[in-house]
């Protein structure tokens, strides 16, 4: 029988549009509804669809709890694109210097797509810190034959309107 609070925050996750207000509604309801988002987020309750677990991590990137940064931090390599996606997102919403070096593993990876690659810049780049710029300027002075993700369209976007103000 699932609790009042896993009841309350799951009716906030099946929301449409997660907004940051979403974010202080969960604060508000303390530690054990941080909890159910994390565990939403990782997927851990059985039958949740994809769209709830999105918003879950989603949410997370606006949620100012100690877990809330330790799931984005495991999310960030999640085999689910959606999820990675998402997870790498909020965690540049967050400014999380703690993943700036599972981000720069992603522009390394021959095996990344072009999208997550294209994310981790932005998430990068609104880090911000000594270390996410050099993981930036490295990849940037990196070439399509080492990762193919490098030479796509995408990335290359991206990395054009990091030079522009």
């Amino acid at each position: 029988m699932p609790t009042e609070t896993e009841v309350r925050v799951m009716k906030i996750l099946t929301a449409i549009e997660i907004t940051p207000a979403a974010a202080e509604k969960i604060k508000t309801m303390g530690s054990e509804a941080v909890t159910v988002v994390a565990e939403a987020a990782l997927g851990t309750y059985p039958g949740l669809r994809l769209k709830v677990r999105t918003n879950a991590v989603g949410l997370l990137g606006w949620v100012d709890h100690p877990q809330a940064a330790e799931t984005l931090a495991l999310l960030v390599n999640d085999p689910n694109p959606d999820v990675a996606i998402r997870a790498i997102r909020a965690t540049g919403r967050r400014r999380d210097e703690g993943v700036v070096s599972k981000l720069a593993q992603i522009l390394t990876n021959p095996s990344s797509t072009p999208i997550l690659a294209a994310e981790a810049v932005k998430a990068l780049r609104a880090i911000g810190s000594a270390a996410a710029m050099a993981a930036l300027s490295t990849y940037e002075a990196s070439s399509p034959q080492q990762t193919a993700h490098r030479g796509s369209a995408v990335v290359r976007d991206v990395l054009a309107r990091r030079r522009t103000p």
